[in-house]
């Protein structure tokens, strides 16, 4: 189907159907010259034989490759649906108006120097982003390397990598498949494209969106999936513009059971600040995408290698029904090797079931070996294909891993139809890892039977570790998908008659308002601003509760840290002891935060111990509400024993969550302890996390630690939170 076809038959069912399969180009700046990028993007467009007109917008000349050219788009005989705009910086700002003024339904912009430098040209950037918006103008860029549709043969870029000739690329044919990119970086979208096709992976799309006056990394993913060319997704982000976007598509991409695989950089703070200064845009916290990532079921990646590792195995392979891992080797050496690389990535290596060994043992040398891994030694090989079959039947398996050496052009010990068909038979994976650098021959072979190879240990094992973790996902996802993010519009109401008229942290009391209104049982407890109030009030809480002591906190915005100031007295008896302490905590108060506004002393009884949790939330600056738990206590700072995901989640998914914590064990029963209310945990997450999307931008951060949780069927207790707001309201209704 060619280009126009393709333009004419999705009968304008998307946005993008005419930016990516236009029926017509224009080239704006337009060049013979193939040693600069003017001349290079005609040279690409014209090797992949677009086949609809194409129009150089030249004011100087009258042909450009032998195509007619014109002075600008107004000239041009025909309508146009795509502009390809390499001009100087101070004309694109024209150009851009001339395609919104002659319909042009997409632009790519390749100039630089816009927002990336900031000022002046961050504003002209900024104009030109509404000019486009008005008039439905889709942009890719400024400072953008294009795109290449492999589907549609339309390379709109100045990319090398998109100049398919010889092998080992070969042709449009061998690099067509369906893994799409999207990145924020040019040369590294079309640098994974020129590493994928070298590994033998087939692609549909490859974007780079620079700086993206209008469209955005998870705009142009999403057409990829709704155009339906495209299973495997990667992306290359710096910052996510627009969280809703890039939540839309990882919810999208979860529902339609396809993978995503991404790169996200700014872990450090020198990979933020060249982020920033890049692509003119701010990251968010680094756990905050792990967060949303982990609970999309996105693989994130460390580097390119990683990334084309895990779309190799994803791209191809049946997902398996568990993490049961067979090794065949033609190398003892290499296969333990490999057997070490996948226990590291959580992979199980069993026992092969009887039966399978001694069929296995009937086709080797007595040297060979029939357990797992199976090494067939050099001798057996000739054996390989048929006993790839054997292990595949076996029901003790869920993937098979094969380690051999594939650098023979000529010769390659499998035959690839038997090969293929024991794959598709079995339902199962199966990957291949040569010792030796693979030839491209044998690459040839084994794409052609499904089969991806790897050149490295922890390579192969962490594909295969992805088929693992995504068939997983799959099944956790189908049981609970992430709840949308729709703010209950009276809580919020309620929220913000709760809050302070002024001040940026909430007190204990107050934040516990907060989850006493949402429904949460909180033990009885009394704000007193006497010392008789303190006596009283702890009187009545004892008889309440039959506990034989009570706890005084000071409750004050301005002393969010209450046991450091020595705010904080606990097992009060007596009425005296409830006086004197009363008197203590005012007086440590007064000298450690002499300026601080004082609400008063929350009298608490003493609570039945638990094991310490923290539980909580944070808004984060890019990505919105990230809700987490942990050990709490001292272990926060020790262990740092945290799991984190997107608000809201539902009770299922809290439970997820806590299964994340390497402290699980304490929640279950470890050592002969009772468990603990492992569902009242993941309820009151639930709970939090709708507090969280209902408080808006009003709470940035909100604590509760410690949080007990008591054995199972006894709840939890909220011991300590605390909360941050966003801003001075008094200040912001004045504004």
């Amino acid at each position: 189907m060619t280009s126009r076809d393709l333009a004419a038959a999705p009968g304008g069912r998307h946005r993008l159907d005419a930016f990516f399969w236009p029926r017509a180009i224009a080239v704006v700046g337009a060049s013979d010259d193939t040693t600069i990028i003017r001349g290079k993007l005609m040279e690409v467009l014209l090797q992949h034989d677009f086949d609809g007109p194409i129009y150089p917008i030249s004011p100087s000349r009258r042909e450009i490759r032998g195509l007619p050219a014109y002075p600008s788009l107004a000239e041009v005989p025909g309508p146009v649906d795509l502009a390809l705009v390499a001009v100087p910086p101070g004309n694109v700002l024209s150009v851009v108006e001339d395609c919104a003024r002659h319909g042009v339904k997409g632009a790519v912009i390749y100039t630089s120097g816009f927002a990336e430098e900031g000022g002046a040209a961050a504003e002209q950037q900024a104009r030109i982003s509404a000019i486009a918006q008005e008039a439905g103008l889709h942009v890719c860029g400024p400072n953008a390397i294009g795109f290449f549709n492999l589907r549609g043969r339309l390379a709109c870029t100045f990319s090398p990598a998109a100049i398919l000739g010889e092998p080992p690329e070969g042709g449009i044919e061998r690099a067509l498949g369906r893994i799409g990119i999207a990145a924020q970086s040019g040369g590294l979208s079309f640098a994974l494209f020129n590493r994928g096709l070298r590994r033998r992976l087939g692609f549909s799309y490859v974007v780079s969106t620079g700086n993206e006056a209008t469209l955005e990394a998870a705009e142009f993913a999403s057409y990829m999936l709704q155009e339906g060319g495209t299973d495997v997704l990667m992306l290359f982000l710096e910052s996510a513009r627009s969280a809703d976007k890039l939540f839309a598509l990882a919810r999208e991409a979860a529902d339609g059971g396809r993978p995503v695989v991404v790169a996200k950089v700014g872990r450090s703070e020198a990979g933020r600040r060249a982020a920033a200064s890049h692509t003119a845009s701010l990251t968010g916290s680094d756990s905050a995408y792990d967060a949303v990532f982990r609970h999309y079921g996105m693989f994130r990646a460390d580097d390119q290698e990683d990334m084309l590792d895990i779309a190799a195995a994803l791209s191809v392979c049946p997902l398996p029904k568990g993490n049961r891992v067979a090794i065949i080797t033609s190398s003892g050496g290499s296969g333990a090797w490999m057997a070490d690389a996948c226990t590291q990535a959580g992979l199980a290596l069993p026992q092969l079931d009887s039966g399978t060994q001694a069929r296995i043992a009937a086709r080797l040398p007595s040297y060979g070996a029939v357990d797992n891994p199976v090494d067939t030694t050099a001798q057996g090989v000739k054996e390989l294909g048929d006993i790839i079959a054997m292990v595949l039947d076996s029901a003790a398996i869920d993937a098979v891993i094969v380690v051999m050496p594939l650098a023979a052009t000529a010769r390659i010990p499998l035959d690839a139809e038997r090969l293929r068909a024991a794959v598709a038979e079995s339902g199962k994976p199966v990957l291949l890892y040569s010792y030796t650098l693979p030839s491209d021959a044998a690459r040839d072979v084994m794409r052609d039977v499904r089969i991806p190879v790897y050149d490295s240990f922890t390579g192969c094992a962490r594909g295969l570790a992805a088929l693992v973790d995504f068939a997983a996902f799959r099944r956790d996802w189908a049981a609970a998908p992430a709840l949308p993010r729709v703010p209950d519009g009276g809580r919020a109401e309620r929220i913000a008659g709760l809050l302070p008229a002024a001040g940026t942290v909430l007190a204990e009391h107050r934040a516990k308002a907060l989850l006493r209104d949402y429904g949460f049982p909180l033990p009885p407890e009394g704000l007193a601003r006497t010392e008789e109030e303190a006596v009283a009030t702890a009187a009545g809480i004892m008889a309440a509760t039959g506990a034989e002591a009570v706890a005084l906190k000071i409750q004050s915005p301005g002393i969010p840290h209450k046991t450091d100031a020595g705010g904080v007295a606990l097992a009060l008896r007596t009425p005296a002891e409830i006086a004197a302490a009363y008197r203590g905590i005012l007086a440590a108060a007064a000298r450690q935060a002499p300026d601080a506004e004082i609400d008063g002393v929350l009298v608490q009884p003493m609570l039945a111990p638990g094991l310490e949790m923290l539980a909580g939330f944070v808004v984060d600056d890019d990505l919105g509400p990230i809700v987490t738990v942990g050990l709490g206590g001292i272990f926060v700072e020790v262990l740092a024993d945290v799991a984190s995901a997107p608000a809201p989640i539902d009770a299922v998914q809290a439970r997820r969550l806590i299964g994340r914590l390497k402290g699980l064990p304490l929640l279950q029963g470890a050592r002969g302890r009772p468990p603990l209310d492992i569902a009242a945990l993941a309820d009151f997450l639930a709970l939090l996390s709708r507090l969280a999307v209902d408080s808006g931008d009003r709470i940035r951060a909100f604590d509760v630690n410690p949080l007990f949780v008591h054995e199972e069927g006894r709840g939890v207790t909220v011991v300590d939170a605390t909360a941050m707001l966003a801003v001075q309201r008094e200040a912001a209704s004045a504004a």
